[in-house]
């Protein structure tokens, strides 16, 4: 990760639709669709209720809800995911708990589905 420029606080919560072309730690409770050119990290205390669309993602609070990466999703061991999950390669750590269907793209040269526009 090269730095994230947004942050959900921890005392935030936040519901909607929220894009962002950099990357995003959500340490508070978002619920809606959230979608990032760069990273999504959700800390031990963040909680996301929706869907997810990233670059790549990092889960080490819960996730109730689907998520989308172009390339790498990781659950942390402390990461709890309710959901499906899809991305070029996904690591599910020793501990960590998911519960969904998995999609991991097949071939490299496989064009990643665009994420969704924002609505504005």
């Amino acid at each position: 990760m090269q730095g994230v420029g947004s942050v959900l606080s921890i005392d935030a919560k936040f519901r909607g639709e929220l894009s962002t072309d950099g990357s995003i730690s959500v340490n508070g409770q978002f619920e809606g669709k959230l979608i990032a050119k760069g990273e999504v990290v959700i800390s031990p205390s963040g909680h996301v209720i929706g869907e997810v669309f990233a670059r790549s993602v990092i889960i080490s609070g819960k996730v109730d809800g689907h998520i989308h990466a172009k390339e790498n999703i990781e659950l942390l061991k402390t990461g709890r995911v309710h959901g499906d999950i899809s991305g070029g390669s996904i690591v599910l750590e020793d501990g960590s708990f998911y519960q969904g269907k998995v999609k991991v793209a097949s071939a490299p040269e496989e064009k990643p589905e665009e994420f969704p526009p924002a609505e504005v």
